[in-house]
Protein backbone atom coordinates (compact mmCIF):
# COMPACT_ATOMS: atom_id res chain seq x y z
CA UNK A 1 0.00 0.00 0.00
CA UNK A 2 2.91 2.05 0.59
CA UNK A 3 4.77 1.34 -2.89
CA UNK A 4 0.98 2.59 -4.17
CA UNK A 5 0.79 5.56 -2.36
CA UNK A 6 4.60 6.90 -2.99
CA UNK A 7 3.91 6.25 -6.70
CA UNK A 8 0.74 8.27 -7.33
CA UNK A 9 2.52 11.39 -5.56
CA UNK A 10 5.54 10.84 -7.91
CA UNK A 11 3.17 10.40 -10.44
CA UNK A 12 1.31 13.69 -9.66
CA UNK A 13 4.77 15.46 -9.29
CA UNK A 14 6.02 14.73 -12.53
CA UNK A 15 2.50 15.41 -14.48
CA UNK A 16 2.66 19.05 -12.18
CA UNK A 17 6.57 19.33 -13.90
CA UNK A 18 5.57 18.16 -17.15
CA UNK A 19 2.58 20.31 -18.03
CA UNK A 20 4.39 23.39 -16.43
CA UNK A 21 2.24 23.37 -13.86
CA UNK A 22 3.43 24.93 -10.76
CA UNK A 23 1.84 24.93 -7.29
CA UNK A 24 -0.31 28.15 -6.23
CA UNK A 25 0.89 30.56 -4.04
CA UNK A 26 -0.54 30.12 -0.45
CA UNK A 27 -3.49 31.01 0.53
CA UNK A 28 -2.98 34.68 2.25
CA UNK A 29 -3.76 34.48 6.02
CA UNK A 30 -6.67 35.59 7.50
CA UNK A 31 -7.47 39.11 8.54
CA UNK A 32 -7.62 39.43 12.18
CA UNK A 33 -9.25 41.68 13.79
CA UNK A 34 -7.36 44.78 15.46
CA UNK A 35 -5.96 44.33 18.89
CA UNK A 36 -8.30 45.74 21.37
CA UNK A 37 -6.20 47.87 23.57
CA UNK A 38 -6.06 47.72 27.27
CA UNK A 39 -3.84 50.62 28.16
CA UNK A 40 -2.06 53.83 26.81
CA UNK A 41 1.48 53.89 26.09
CA UNK A 42 3.87 55.99 28.49
CA UNK A 43 2.67 59.88 27.84
CA UNK A 44 4.85 62.95 28.90
CA UNK A 45 4.20 66.69 29.13
CA UNK A 46 5.96 69.03 27.66
CA UNK A 47 8.13 71.81 29.63
CA UNK A 48 5.34 74.10 31.44
CA UNK A 49 2.78 71.87 30.89
CA UNK A 50 0.00 70.18 33.45
CA UNK A 51 -2.02 67.27 32.93
CA UNK A 52 -3.98 64.40 34.18
CA UNK A 53 -2.69 61.12 34.72
CA UNK A 54 -5.53 58.39 35.66
CA UNK A 55 -5.15 55.03 36.18
CA UNK A 56 -7.81 51.63 36.18
CA UNK A 57 -8.65 50.27 39.85
CA UNK A 58 -8.07 46.90 39.50
CA UNK A 59 -4.76 44.21 39.67
CA UNK A 60 -3.10 45.30 36.82
CA UNK A 61 -3.63 49.26 37.33
CA UNK A 62 -3.76 50.00 33.27
CA UNK A 63 -2.99 53.78 32.21
CA UNK A 64 -6.80 54.68 31.01
CA UNK A 65 -6.71 58.81 30.36
CA UNK A 66 -4.28 61.17 30.04
CA UNK A 67 -4.71 64.69 29.05
CA UNK A 68 -2.79 67.34 28.12
CA UNK A 69 -4.00 71.08 29.30
CA UNK A 70 -1.61 73.29 27.17
CA UNK A 71 -2.20 70.38 23.98
CA UNK A 72 -6.27 70.70 24.79
CA UNK A 73 -6.40 66.97 24.05
CA UNK A 74 -6.94 63.90 26.27
CA UNK A 75 -6.20 60.23 25.16
CA UNK A 76 -9.11 57.82 26.90
CA UNK A 77 -9.12 54.11 26.58
CA UNK A 78 -12.74 52.86 26.20
CA UNK A 79 -14.10 49.50 24.86
CA UNK A 80 -10.90 48.56 23.40
CA UNK A 81 -9.67 51.71 21.40
CA UNK A 82 -7.46 54.85 22.34
CA UNK A 83 -10.20 57.60 21.70
CA UNK A 84 -8.45 61.32 20.74
CA UNK A 85 -10.66 64.16 22.04
CA UNK A 86 -10.23 67.67 22.37
CA UNK A 87 -10.27 69.12 25.25
CA UNK A 88 -12.11 72.78 26.44
CA UNK A 89 -11.06 75.34 28.16
CA UNK A 90 -11.62 74.05 32.02
CA UNK A 91 -11.88 76.98 34.95
CA UNK A 92 -11.02 76.25 38.27
CA UNK A 93 -7.30 75.00 39.72
CA UNK A 94 -6.89 71.25 40.97
CA UNK A 95 -7.45 72.24 44.77
CA UNK A 96 -6.49 69.64 47.92
CA UNK A 97 -9.99 69.41 49.36
CA UNK A 98 -11.91 70.14 46.07
CA UNK A 99 -14.01 68.16 44.03
CA UNK A 100 -13.38 67.89 39.99
CA UNK A 101 -15.15 67.19 36.54
CA UNK A 102 -13.81 67.14 33.22
CA UNK A 103 -16.15 66.88 30.09
CA UNK A 104 -15.47 65.85 26.73
CA UNK A 105 -17.24 64.98 24.02
CA UNK A 106 -16.50 61.92 21.98
CA UNK A 107 -14.71 62.54 17.59
CA UNK A 108 -18.09 61.49 16.45
CA UNK A 109 -20.28 63.31 18.94
CA UNK A 110 -22.14 60.38 19.70
CA UNK A 111 -20.19 59.45 23.25
CA UNK A 112 -19.88 61.59 26.01
CA UNK A 113 -17.25 60.97 28.27
CA UNK A 114 -16.92 62.94 31.66
CA UNK A 115 -14.48 62.19 34.76
CA UNK A 116 -15.67 63.17 37.94
CA UNK A 117 -13.28 62.89 41.45
CA UNK A 118 -11.71 64.51 44.51
CA UNK A 119 -7.98 66.52 44.76
CA UNK A 120 -6.29 64.93 47.48
CA UNK A 121 -2.74 65.18 49.56
CA UNK A 122 0.05 66.44 47.34
CA UNK A 123 2.34 63.94 46.34
CA UNK A 124 5.87 64.60 44.72
CA UNK A 125 4.41 64.68 41.77
CA UNK A 126 1.58 67.03 42.21
CA UNK A 127 -2.00 66.66 43.96
CA UNK A 128 -3.38 62.78 43.83
CA UNK A 129 -6.99 62.56 42.18
CA UNK A 130 -9.16 59.96 44.17
CA UNK A 131 -12.84 58.87 43.78
CA UNK A 132 -12.35 59.16 40.14
CA UNK A 133 -15.60 58.18 38.01
CA UNK A 134 -15.30 57.72 34.21
CA UNK A 135 -18.56 57.73 32.80
CA UNK A 136 -19.06 57.20 29.17
CA UNK A 137 -22.82 57.52 27.68
CA UNK A 138 -23.40 56.47 24.29
CA UNK A 139 -25.91 58.19 21.92
CA UNK A 140 -28.68 55.34 22.78
CA UNK A 141 -28.24 56.33 26.58
CA UNK A 142 -26.68 53.64 27.79
CA UNK A 143 -23.32 54.32 30.23
CA UNK A 144 -20.66 52.80 31.27
CA UNK A 145 -19.02 53.61 34.71
CA UNK A 146 -14.77 52.62 35.54
CA UNK A 147 -13.30 53.84 38.92
CA UNK A 148 -9.86 55.50 38.13
CA UNK A 149 -7.74 57.28 40.48
CA UNK A 150 -4.23 58.92 39.86
CA UNK A 151 -2.41 62.17 39.51
CA UNK A 152 -2.90 65.65 38.33
CA UNK A 153 1.20 67.08 37.50
CA UNK A 154 2.84 69.71 36.05
CA UNK A 155 6.48 69.62 34.30
CA UNK A 156 8.16 72.72 35.29
CA UNK A 157 10.02 74.48 32.45
CA UNK A 158 14.07 74.15 32.15
CA UNK A 159 14.29 77.81 33.90
CA UNK A 160 12.12 77.46 36.57
CA UNK A 161 14.38 74.42 37.45
CA UNK A 162 17.32 76.35 37.15
CA UNK A 163 15.60 79.32 39.39
CA UNK A 164 14.48 76.95 41.96
CA UNK A 165 17.93 75.45 42.65
CA UNK A 166 19.38 78.65 43.06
Amino acid sequence: MRWIIAGLSALALSACAATGLQPGPAPAPAQSAPERVTSLPPQSLPDGSCGVFLFGVGERHPFVVFEDERARRALIVHDGAVHELEVAAQSGAFVMGQSFSRVYAGPTRDQTFTLTGEVDEETGSGPRLTNVLLRVRESDGSETVRPLGGVYSCRQGADRLAASRL
